[in-house]
């Protein structure tokens, strides 16, 4: 730093003798011819001087002489035929001199102007040369954070490029496991429509072993009956059973925020789980005629639709309007199951068909039903256990 600042003073030196020696080189022969000028007037008027001083002593000489010859005449005439020229001569010498000190005013004026201006510049050059100071380090400190920022840039880059493979390497992983996924939920279908079809037949031959059996007892009623006659059956006997419809509600209250859907009784407390609209089960406990909330079970994206006990009491069995249904158990009132039943657009037309048969024909078993417990244990796992 310091060379640079003694290399920018000695340039400075030099254009300053270099314009001091063009702006002084043309004025050199006009300074020497005023110096020659000047003096050749002093020199004049020393010689003026000494002539007229001549002049009177020849007069002087001359006015004793009375008249004298006419050579001294010649001589006095020719002296002052020469002072005459001498006068003129010194006439265009001040005249000149006059000029030449108003070029030197001008030019003295002029180089005052050449040195402000100079000044000027020496301030300019300084401000400039603290300027180029600054920006030198805010040079080196941007090239400093330049570097920085490529390396940051490089990491960043060799980071994304890490996790672009990490995110390869996952998305292979959740397609393979979506494919695993979809093959399961075709064997779940596959197995759901064999258990439908097995239910199916089972309520079919349900119904007709039941509808032989009440056959069977109307034949028998109709034999009993024959001899019994018209009068008996008309006088003597009132009626064999009698209503027993309730008239009078026990309790009253307001389960849910909205619809209620659905109402089960536990099969060994006091305890009644309902099902409405607000997405919720809740557990209400019955003595005395007074109710008592004992838990809510949440977990429901929809309005629950059917709910229902195991044999046990122990699990609570909901089925909501979005095609799924949540088991919970009632000590912890914690979701355990939950399985949705919601078909892919892909799913074959006969699956739907059988299924909806099903649920055409009966309703849903109840949890002790062995097909439930199968379902309950082949969904849940170990959880329902």
């Amino acid at each position: 730093m310091a060379t640079a600042e003694v290399n920018w003073r000695e340039d400075i030196l030099s254009k300053l003798q270099e314009r001091n020696r063009f702006q002084t080189d043309c004025f050199q022969d006009l300074i020497a011819q005023h110096n020659k000028i000047f003096d050749a007037v002093n020199a004049l008027k020393h010689e003026n001087l000494q002539l007229s001083i001549q002049n009177e002593k020849l007069r002087l000489d001359g006015d004793r002489a009375g008249g004298g010859d006419s050579r001294l005449h010649e001589k006095i005439q020719c002296l002052e035929q020469k002072l005459l020229t001498q006068q003129e001569e010194l006439t265009e010498l001040h005249r000149r001199k006059g000029e030449n000190s108003q070029q030197i005013i001008d030019l003295n004026a002029k180089l005052q102007e050449k040195e402000k201006l100079i000044v000027m510049k020496d301030i300019s050059l300084a401000e400039n040369a603290a300027k180029i100071t600054s920006l030198q380090a805010e040079i080196t400190l941007f090239d400093r954070n330049n570097k920085e920022l490529k390396l940051l840039n490089e990491a960043l880059r060799d980071e994304h490029q890490a996790l672009h493979l990490a995110f390869t390497c996952l998305e292979d992983k959740l397609r393979k496991l979506q494919d695993e996924n979809r093959q399961l939920v075709e064997r779940l279908m596959n197995y759901k429509t064999k258990d439908a079809d097995r239910m199916n037949e089972e309520n079919e031959n349900f119904l007709k072993k039941r509808f032989a059996k009440m056959q069977k007892e109307i034949e028998e009623a109709c034999r009993d009956t024959r001899g019994v006659s018209p009068e008996d059956l008309q006088e003597g006997y009132g009626p064999s059973c009698q209503s027993t419809i309730p008239t009078k509600a026990c309790v009253k209250f307001d389960a849910h925020d909205g619809e209620v859907n659905a109402v089960k009784w536990s099969p060994l407390d006091r305890l009644v789980a309902t099902g409405g609209a607000d997405r919720k089960v809740k557990l209400w406990e019955i003595s005395k005629g007074t109710c008592e909330s004992k838990g809510m079970l949440v977990g429901s994206n929809a309005g629950v639709m059917a709910v229902d006990f195991d044999s046990t009491g122990t699990l609570i069995l909901g089925a909501s309007n979005d095609y799924a249904s949540r088991v919970w158990t009632v000590a912890d009132q914690r979701l355990r199951v939950s399985n949705s039943s919601r078909k892919r657009t892909d799913t074959l037309p006969r699956s739907r068909k059988r299924t909806r048969a099903v649920s055409n024909k009966c309703p849903p078993p109840p949890l002790g039903h062995p097909v439930a417990r199968s379902f309950i244990a082949a969904v849940s796992g170990p959880a329902a256990a």
